[in-house]
């Protein structure tokens, strides 16, 4: 009896482990962006960049001066271009190789120089801001999923506590 339980739970797990194995074989391509759907989600994740960008704004109560300093941070903002981006990508896939990664390489290059504007651009912003608008600034900056907060609606993790001495 033994040996035909441990033969059930031997099949069983196996059975089991094909199962969920291939349950990530059968997901459509669209869960990662990239598929069907990778369109809309990149155009939904614009509008709430552009959403956020608002609230900010508003959260900093610029003057006439630092606008011209804002306008220019947001224009240099590197995700202004992420539609031509896409639009090499797609072409990627007809050239060859060697073609392929020379233009990777004038991508990043690009890129480079995309960021080095906006840094130019967020550091000449930055510096026109009284020092209460720069608390407001930093806060905004350091909230969303990517600096702690657990999803969508939810508190932050709770900050660790300091080490015993």
């Amino acid at each position: 009896m033994n040996k035909r339980t441990n033969l059930a739970s031997a099949i069983a797990l196996a059975l089991g482990a094909t199962f969920f194995s291939t349950a990530g074989i059968a997901q459509p391509n669209d869960c990662t962006g990239f598929g069907p759907m990778g369109g809309q989600r990149a155009e939904m994740r614009g509008q709430r960049m552009q959403q956020r960008q608002q609230q900010l704004h508003d959260a900093l109560k610029l003057n006439s001066e630092q606008e011209a300093a804002w306008s220019k941070f947001q224009a240099s903002h590197p995700f202004a271009q992420m539609q031509e981006r896409r639009n090499e990508r797609a072409e990627m896939g007809k050239l060859s190789p060697p073609e392929r990664a020379e233009k990777m390489l004038e991508s990043q290059k690009k890129h480079l120089e995309t960021m080095s504007q906006h840094v130019a651009a967020l550091k000449d912003f930055y510096n026109q801001l009284t020092p209460e608008q720069k608390k407001t600034f930093d806060d905004y900056q350091m909230q969303g999923p990517r600096r702690g907060a657990r999803g969508p609606g939810r508190a932050p993790a709770a900050e660790a506590p300091a080490p015993a001495r």
